[in-house]
């Protein structure tokens, strides 16, 4: 191993022997690694190491031993003992987080060998605009977006064909007598904390919650793969009607901005977790700080000063946002892990898991909290 890697790390530094110039395990060739490697050791940066890209010479998102022995210019032995302890899986292939971690571990060994005790503290730099690949491609926000988008036709023809509506309008009408929707009345109905997902108000609610969940849905998918944010996107369905089965008892609801709102903030989680890691990872907090602001802003606004009834299920927003940010740090990738960020992973779900509690028991236990019936006053819709 030992040869191996100093062999791997001076190629990289532009040191390798001619062809004809076979490496061995002793003598003026080892010399010449250890040489090789110090550039890298006395710079702490595994960005200097190749990328995953640079080696996958025919781009299929997998590393396979021929690649990888020509890459970096050994022989067989030498390159099938490295390949054999990288491929952690024992596929036959590296994939790009195995890639990631034989580059910090290949760096370490240099810094181990090279520097004295003294210096040897941990540098390492990861990047995270490193960790996106298409390679599985982000099939579940399109999968998502494709079922809702379904179930708008779906409604779409059967409103049209009521006499009561005969048209699809940008924000109305919406199929309050679905099977999918939220109904206050029906919370027994426990699916409906789910589906009303499915159902939206208008083609121009929907164009925006599949557009926004399109976006930031496929940019974490890219990294973070898709059963976490399948999770996340979930979880804040559920938070964003429980959410408003409390804060807004009166309310139908409808829409898929739960789960968009939890993507938003698990952008800001992945910011949180992945701090150094990221260039410019400011302009993320700025931009969710902004839109953060807005929402509530426009929310505030319309409530209190111009006095005015509106649609939008803020509750649902909120809802979403705030269980996005707390599964989004309890799901996500972390590329380095703090001591504090272990506290905050063991925080986010507690906090989580006993929020989600109350608001089950609350509708399950507070009896004279359901609404009245359709024909009283008092019933609403919101739209998320």
């Amino acid at each position: 191993m030992t040869v191996g890697f100093l062999k791997l790390l001076a190629s990289v530094a532009s040191c390798r022997v001619d062809d004809d110039d076979k490496y061995d395990s002793g003598g003026d060739d080892e010399e010449r690694q250890l040489e090789a490697v110090k550039t890298l050791a006395y710079r702490p940066e595994v960005e200097r190491l190749p990328s995953f890209t640079e080696v996958d010479a025919d781009g299929n998102g997998e590393i396979e031993f021929e690649e990888f022995r020509n890459y970096f210019n050994m022989t067989e032995e030498e390159a099938e003992k490295i390949f054999r302890e990288t491929d952690v899986n024992k596929d036959g292939k590296i994939d790009r987080e195995e890639f990631m971690s034989f580059k910090t571990r290949a760096f370490d060994f240099a810094r181990a060998v090279i520097l004295p005790k003294s210096r040897r503290t941990d540098h390492r730099k990861l990047s995270y605009k490193d960790q996106y690949s298409c390679m599985p491609p982000p099939i579940f926000m399109f999968t998502i977006t494709l079922i809702e988008i379904g179930f708008f036709i779906y409604h779409s023809i059967r409103l049209v064909n009521d006499p009561k509506h005969g048209s699809i309008e940008r924000y109305r009408p919406a199929p309050i007598d679905s099977n999918l929707i939220y109904d206050p009345q029906r919370r027994h109905q426990f699916w409906r904390f789910i589906t009303y997902m499915l159902v939206h108000s208008g083609y121009m609610h929907i164009i925006n919650n599949v557009l926004m969940q399109l976006v930031l849905g496929i940019l974490l998918e890219m990294v973070h793969k898709c059963w976490r944010v399948l999770v996340i996107y979930f979880v804040g369905v559920i938070a964003g009607s429980l959410a408003t089965s409390i804060a807004e008892p009166y309310n139908f609801l409808a829409g898929a901005s739960g789960g968009v709102y939890a993507l938003i903030a698990a952008h800001l989680s992945t910011v949180i977790l992945n701090w150094p890691e990221m260039e410019y990872p400011w302009v993320r907090v700025v931009l969710f700080t902004v839109f953060a602001i807005y929402d509530v802003g426009m929310a505030l606004y319309y409530s209190y000063v111009m006095e005015l009834s509106t649609n939008v299920g803020y509750a649902a927003h909120l809802g979403g946002f705030c269980a996005g940010l707390l599964i989004g740090i309890y799901v996500l990738k972390n590329l380095r892990w703090e001591k504090w960020e272990c506290v905050l992973w063991y925080l986010s779900i507690v906090i989580l898991s006993f929020l989600t509690l109350f608001a089950v028991f609350w509708n399950v236990f507070k009896n004279d909290y359901y609404p009245p019936t359709k024909c009283d006053e008092g019933i609403t819709a919101a739209f998320c």
